[in-house]
């Protein structure tokens, strides 16, 4: 018996040590990064365990095309969406699996289940499974966004003194992606940098990138910038306008976030009080009725 459950323990642990890995966000991707510089040749997956499944999961992209997949938060992350597809198929099977797992160690104790508890068990859990990382990698690049929202606030800023210091619009946002640091900046001059080298304006580059990152403000940027480009206007008062505007967004989502944070924090403050309580009246009911 000891023996059943040493090998139950190891399997939770292995389930347990899987779903780490895949919630863990992993580092951008070549053939994402290669996709988005309009590269004509794809490259293959990296040979590994996973080949089978990105092979798999190409072909089940094939026969089911109306599967929903999504694609601006996987280049916002830097991922491909064979190996995103790949993981769901590897989420589902570790859930297809699970319950007969348990099943059949529940047999060899000596327990038999109805055959109807191990099937709709295993169904229910491969079905739940199959979209943790849809939660995951909605949870991820909503994070993503917001640090790319924080860091266009201060990216705004320094286009205004590259403005303000009588540069063009063009070489204004050019050389305001070059004084930033961080990965927000190296997408927005990687983006501007692919429109210099094609001898397009920087606002469509800017306008693409907010398409390919679904950062609603990066379009009103494009916008200010193509009407200063286009029409010669200012647009220092506007940039400035904007950034507030975005540091007081930024500001009141952090407050929600405290707020529903610190209402989330009441519940486990009572059942700790609740269960010091029941610590504490324990021994005079155990005298009292015992």
């Amino acid at each position: 018996m000891n023996l059943w459950v040493i090998l139950a323990g190891l399997l939770c642990g292995l389930g347990a040590w899987l779903a780490v890995r895949e919630l863990v966000p992993s580092g951008p991707s070549l053939q994402a990064a290669v996709e988005r510089l309009g590269a004509d040749r794809a490259i293959d997956g990296p040979p590994g365990e996973r080949q089978g499944l990105r092979e798999l999961a190409r072909s089940v992209r094939t026969a089911v095309p109306w599967l929903p997949v999504p694609a601006a938060d996987l280049r916002l992350l830097g991922q491909e969406s064979d190996g995103w597809l790949a993981s769901k198929l590897a989420f589902g099977l570790a859930g297809l699996a699970l319950v007969p797992v348990v099943a059949a160690l529940y047999a060899l104790a000596g327990r038999n289940l109805p055959w109807t508890i191990p099937v709709a068990g295993s169904l229910a859990v491969g079905a739940a499974m199959f979209f943790v990382p849809d939660l995951v990698t909605r949870v991820n690049a909503a994070e993503k966004r917001r640090d790319f929202r924080n860091a266009l606030t201060s990216y705004l800023d320094l286009v205004a003194l590259e403005r303000g210091a009588g540069a063009a619009p063009t070489e204004a946002l050019e050389a305001a992606a070059r004084v930033g640091g961080g990965w927000a900046f190296e997408r927005i001059a990687s983006a501007l940098d692919e429109a210099r080298k094609a001898t397009r304006p920087p606002w469509e580059a800017l306008s693409r990138l907010a398409g390919e990152t679904g950062v609603q403000e990066l379009a009103d940027l494009a916008e200010i910038a193509a009407i200063a480009g286009n029409d010669g206007a200012r647009i220092l008062d506007t940039l400035g306008a904007r950034a507030e505007s975005m540091r007081a967004e930024a500001l009141a989502a952090t407050k929600a976030q405290a707020g529903a944070r610190s209402t989330t924090m009441v519940l486990p403050i009572a059942m700790l009080a609740g269960g010091f309580l029941v610590l504490l009246i324990y021994p005079d009911f155990y005298r009292l009725f015992g």
